[in-house]
């Protein structure tokens, strides 16, 4: 359900619509706030606690040019939460460190006993707050979420029937190079060029508590296929570079270029005195072709 584990795995289902012109307008990428100190994305583990017992994921993805993806919508934003009994496996285990890139990437999940915590969970900041309704066992969902309720950098409480606990959000990007990936309209997308020599992704502002993966999307150059992928992870410094190795692809073949930030914590809650891991990735997916 939750769109981030297609996001984390493959774009193979993203229709690709042809760049026709040359100029055009970006989006807006993010906002260029002070960053507050966050905490580490290491566990400080509790001798009293064990194990986690749930993971918590909040999404929100950022589109250049959704007429492009056949979306409709530029902007998606989406939480979930899944609770079980303790067990000693890390949800995230499956990323691969940085430095490495990979056109297979494949999720893994651990085993687990389900377990309910209500019929709902209720999340709030202190100026903002949303429901987040039980679709499955042990399965809470919602995409009914405005922007203007998820503050960047802001930590928020779930309340739970079982205990509470709290996750911290990220923020987007004040600016992103080659800043022609974020043009908006498919007749003058795909300008932004990926070379076949290596492609090099800049942005700002970089978090010390925060990694990136880069994936890279090429498709024929009518869209109507796709070529090959290949997702780069790295920490999040304010630079990445594509190899040249995962880039030999005819000329003027399409791409889709997705940047996630994502950072991954583990938190203390009184829901079987446990700990809960969080998940929080902020993405924008822009356009270019093959040069």
């Amino acid at each position: 359900m939750l769109l981030s584990l297609l996001l984390w795995a493959c774009d193979s289902d993203v229709s690709i619509i042809k760049r026709v012109e040359e100029t055009g307008q970006s989006i807006g990428v993010g906002e260029p706030t002070p960053e507050p100190g966050l905490p580490s994305a290491e566990p400080g583990w509790d001798s009293q606690r064990e194990g986690i017992t749930g993971l918590s994921t909040m999404y929100l993805r950022q589109l250049a040019c959704p007429a492009c993806m056949g979306e409709t919508q530029e902007l998606l934003l989406e939480y979930e939460a899944i609770f079980h009994e303790p067990i000693s496996d890390s949800w995230n285990s499956w990323i691969p460190e940085d430095g490495v890139c990979t056109e297979n990437l494949y999720q893994t999940t651990p085993s687990t006993q389900p377990m309910s915590v209500g019929s709902q969970l209720q999340v709030q900041s202190n100026t903002q707050q949303f429901v987040v309704p039980q679709v499955g066992q042990n399965t809470y969902f919602t995409n009914n979420i405005w922007e203007a309720q998820l503050g960047r950098n802001t930590e928020h409480q779930v309340q739970t029937d079982q205990g509470n606990f709290t996750y911290t959000t990220v923020e987007g990007f004040a600016w992103i190079e080659p800043y022609t990936m974020l043009w908006v309209d498919p007749s003058y997308a795909f300008e932004a060029p990926v070379y076949r020599s290596g492609f090099t992704v800049t942005w700002a502002p970089p978090r010390q508590s925060s990694r990136m993966k880069i994936t890279i999307g090429i498709y024929s150059g009518d869209g109507a296929f796709l070529l090959g992928q290949v997702s780069c992870f790295g920490p999040d410094s304010g630079m990445m570079v594509i190899p040249a190795q995962y880039l030999n692809y005819p000329t003027w073949s399409l791409v889709a270029i997705h940047m996630e930030r994502f950072e991954v914590d583990f938190v203390e809650t009184d829901i079987n005195n446990a700990y809960i891991e969080t998940l929080q990735i902020w993405e924008v997916v822009g356009t270019g072709h093959i040069e």
